[in-house]
């Protein structure tokens, strides 16, 4: 059997050592029998214009459309209960694409539980925040939640789940 293609999403791309980074996690995926897509050194630049963006934007998907899975690191971001912008639009991206998605967090509880702030019931009975927001049902965005795997854990234990689908024929 050929090896499935994963293409990894997230936010240690921001990080300093975000090459190293790469390098263990394209060295865990093998271990599991998948090949990580490699990310061309763009993606490692950190270049605040619209132009850039767009570029990278472009690079993506066109990586995106070699990859069979995508996996994306869905944790909260700069403390709020949303995953780093990023992973949702690449994560939509690969939906488009009919893409395998997988997403995987330290804490899956839903929305309100993992909430720090205000939070209070409304007229309606519902959960909302001091804004009057109401909280998502699950761990995530609906769309997000419905298209993708949710897998409490690391990369580690979405690398398994997915050993564990395709064993059992789910793709």
């Amino acid at each position: 059997m050929e090896k499935k293609k994963i293409y990894l999403s997230g936010p240690d791309r921001l990080k300093k050592n975000a090459r190293e980074l790469f390098k263990e996690k394209k060295e865990l995926c093998e271990r599991y029998g998948f090949e990580l897509i490699e990310y061309p050194d763009a993606l490692f630049e950190m270049k605040d214009t619209l132009e850039n963006g767009e570029r990278i934007a472009r690079e993506r998907l066109e990586l995106l459309k070699q990859c069979d899975i995508i996996i994306a690191d869905t944790r909260d971001f700069r403390s709020y209960v949303e995953p780093y912008s990023e992973c949702a639009f690449e994560l939509g991206m690969a939906y488009a694409l009919n893409k395998k998605l997988y997403s995987y967090m330290p804490d899956a509880r839903i929305c309100d539980e993992r909430y720090s702030g205000e939070k209070h019931l409304n007229e309606n009975g519902r959960l909302v925040d001091k804004d009057g927001i109401s909280f998502e049902p699950g761990p995530l965005n609906l769309m997000l939640e419905y298209s993708s795997k949710i897998i409490e854990g690391d990369l580690e234990a979405a690398l398994r789940a997915i050993k564990e689908d395709l064993e059992k024929g789910a793709f």
